[in-house]
């Protein structure tokens, strides 16, 4: 995917679709704001074409032009890995969402543990929660793009993380691993540990988390998640969501 972006506008300007075209722009506006290390104002709007959606376009763009059709629609769908591979980031933060979890669970302060590039770090301190992000920096031993920090990351697995800031007011995980089970382990420290608002975010039962997570953990589903997560629409097939974990 290394000439993902050219691919796509090369593809945008073949196909001269308005409705490609609009989600085309939409992709180039947040690879432009993540490489200059900004957070977007606002979740994406959703990309990638509904099989009636293609339909539509083809009918318009022509049945020759198919295969640059199908392409462009892949390339769409595929921008969460691109950022993956080319940032480092599987979740994208912005700062209505971010503003919301301020204004809903008044935090001053968050710790953001597993935070990878430490993306929603970012968001959290721009809109005024001092967070701080911590990770065991593993992965970026072998990955090209552990050196593009958005924050600065202090080099703690999660469990040390949370018994070193106890005191802070949310704890933040965004994409723990499908597998091992790390993220129960966070789960049983916070309980012995912290006060915290404890936010996991992820798919249930899909991309992220251990199965025993999504089967063994409570969640709160109140009136302020509900409102955080309106702003915090998936952008793609991926039903990301923010969850907070209930202390029973």
């Amino acid at each position: 995917m290394t000439k993902y972006l050219e691919k796509l506008n090369h593809l945008d300007r073949q196909l001269n679709s308005p409705m490609v075209h609009q989600q085309v722009e939409e992709v180039n506006q947040i690879i432009v704001t993540v490489s200059a290390k900004k957070i977007l104002a606002q979740a994406p709007q959703k990309l990638g074409l509904e099989p009636d959606e293609f339909e539509n376009i083809l009918d318009s763009v022509g049945e020759v032009k198919r295969e640059q059709l199908t392409v462009i629609n892949h390339l769409l769908n595929g921008l969460r890995q691109y950022l993956s591979l080319q940032y480092g980031i599987w979740s994208l933060p912005n700062l209505k969402t971010a503003h919301l979890i301020k204004e809903k669970l008044h935090p001053k302060t968050a710790l953001e543990i597993m935070a990878g590039n430490a993306y929603w770090s970012k968001a959290l301190n721009s809109v005024g929660v001092k967070t701080t992000a911590t990770d065991n920096l593993e992965w970026a031993k072998t990955s090209n793009t552990g050196s593009q920090i958005f924050e600065k990351v202090e080099d703690l697995d999660a469990v040390r993380a949370i018994k070193k800031y106890p005191k802070t007011d949310v704890i933040i995980c965004s994409w723990s691993p499908n597998f091992g089970q790390s993220d129960l382990a966070v789960v049983k420290t916070w309980k012995n540990c912290s006060d915290a608002h404890l936010l996991f975010i992820g798919e249930k039962d899909g991309a992220t988390n251990s199965p025993e997570f999504w089967q063994k953990m409570n969640f709160i589903n109140d009136q302020n998640l509900k409102t955080i997560n309106r702003s915090f629409v998936s952008y793609d097939f991926i039903d990301e969501k923010i969850y907070e974990i209930k202390r029973i």
